[in-house]
C-alpha cells in the first residue's frame, strides 16, 4: 500500500497553532469531514481517542501516529500535521510530537489498516525520511517525500 496514494494537498496541514492532542484531532477531523471524507467529525474524534485510551499512539523522535477504525471513515486515508510541539502526546522515548501522521480507515478494513501502519512505521525508521519530513516548509516537499 502506497501511503502517496492515500494523502492529497488537502490532508497535509501545517499549523504551529496546534498545541494539544485535541487540537490535532478536531482539526484533522475538520479538514476531512470538509473534504467528504468522513461523515462525523464528533465521533470521528470519539474513535481515535479510544484508540488512544489502549496505547499511547506516539512513537519516537517527535512523531505520531494516531489511527483509529471507524465507521465515520468512507475510504482509507492519511493526514500529515506538522504542528508546534504538542504538549500533552510523547513518543515511547518520552519526546513530544510535533509531526503526526493521522490514519483513517472504514470499521471493517483491518488488513488495510495494518498494512499502512506497517508501511508507515517501516518508513519512520529511517533518520534521513524524518528529518526532511520535521525539516518541510510546505505541502509539495512533504508530496515529494512520501512519493520516494
Amino acid at each position: 500500500m502506497k501511503i502517496s496514494n492515500l494523502i492529497n494537498e488537502d490532508r497535509i496541514i501545517f499549523d504551529n497553532r496546534i498545541q494539544t492532542k485535541e487540537l490535532l484531532f478536531e482539526k484533522v477531523a475538520e479538514v476531512l469531514f470538509k473534504e467528504g471524507s468522513i461523515t462525523n467529525t464528533k465521533k470521528f474524534i470519539r474513535d481515535l481517542y479510544k484508540r488512544e485510551e489502549e496505547t499511547s499512539t506516539g512513537i519516537e523522535a517527535g512523531f505520531g501516529i494516531p489511527h483509529a477504525k471507524s465507521k465515520y471513515v468512507k475510504e482509507p486515508l492519511i493526514v500529515f500535521v506538522h504542528s508546534d510541539i504538542i504538549n500533552d502526546y510523547f513518543g515511547l522515548d518520552d519526546s513530544p510530537i510535533e509531526c503526526s501522521f493521522l490514519i483513517g480507515v472504514p470499521k471493517k478494513a483491518t488488513d488495510v489498516h495494518l498494512q499502512i501502519l506497517s508501511e508507515l512505521s517501516r518508513k519512520l525508521m529511517d533518520e534521513k525520511f524524518r528529518e526532511k519530513l520535521k525539516n518541510s516548509k510546505n505541502k509539495n516537499e512533504i508530496i515529494t517525500i512520501l512519493s520516494n
